[in-house]
């Protein structure tokens, strides 16, 4: 068992860890988007940089989602619900959402290669 306001903490640092993912991957994305000598020092000799961009914007969007999520549950457990405890089994089911949607938006396209 977890108090409501331990678990909207939680949220927020959630949220602001999927902020900087967010971010690292939007500097990625607009740095090997543009023409110049960064963008061969981040795509070097790869096979297929357009499908690595489009995986890296994907996941940016994704991080950027669970970042509104958690700030959203951050605002309602913290204002609008009176403090109580709360099943652990919450934050686990959580978890495995946001671990899982990672998984399936990062997964390899089985048209990406690696160059040997």
């Amino acid at each position: 068992m977890i108090t409501t306001i331990s678990l909207s903490y939680l949220f927020l640092i959630i949220a602001v860890l999927d902020l900087i993912f967010f971010i690292y991957f939007k500097l990625i994305v607009s740095a090997s988007s543009k023409e110049d000598g960064k963008k061969n020092k981040i795509t070097g000799k790869m096979k297929n940089p357009e499908e690595w961009l489009k995986r890296n914007s994907k996941m940016s969007y994704v991080w950027l989602f669970w970042s509104v999520v958690s700030l959203f549950l951050f605002v309602y457990l913290k204002f609008f619900i009176t403090p109580s405890l709360v099943s652990i089994f919450y934050i686990i089911g959580y978890a495995i959402a946001l671990i899982l949607s990672v998984i399936i938006f990062g997964i390899k396209n089985p048209n990406f290669k690696k160059q040997k």
